[in-house]
């Protein structure tokens, strides 16, 4: 390289440093979010096909199948917390785990009417967690 070219390097050192900071971090962001959104996506169907089921009003719900569904929503969201609180608050994480363990409590108990009310409320929160942590210039400035 000649004197000219070391001097620029020297002289934008600085800039190309923060630069390439900058797309590192922009990348990890961009995976981070891609694994939140991959296990949010998969809590809320297990939410969803919940909610399809109360929303049929039947007198006798599937409770076999309720039961099921919110296991595994349970045992999904185990296998993917530890990871989730690495980079989400764990305050939203929380309120979630024990918005599923009451669900799951109350579809075993066959208490219809608070369970409909605590899937409503976790579908709701499942939205805003998807929604808070996106890439968008509103959550970098």
């Amino acid at each position: 390289m000649s004197k000219k070219g070391n001097l620029i390097f020297y002289k934008y050192r600085h800039l190309i440093i923060a630069i390439f900071i900058v797309i590192i971090v922009i990348i990890i962001d961009i995976i981070c979010e891609n694994y939140a959104k991959n296990s949010i996506e998969k809590i809320n169907g297990n939410i969803e096909k919940i909610d399809k089921i109360f929303e049929n009003n039947q007198e006798e719900y599937k409770v076999q199948e309720l039961e099921k569904l919110s296991d595994n929503a349970i045992k999904e969201w185990e296998k993917r917390e530890e990871i989730l609180v690495c980079f989400i608050e764990h305050e939203d994480v929380e309120k979630i785990n024990v918005n599923l363990n009451v669900l799951n409590v109350e579809i075993k108990s066959r208490d219809w009417g608070d369970a409909k009310s605590t899937t409503s409320e976790t579908k709701h929160l499942v939205k805003y967690l998807n929604g808070k942590y996106k890439l968008s210039l509103q959550n970098i400035f």
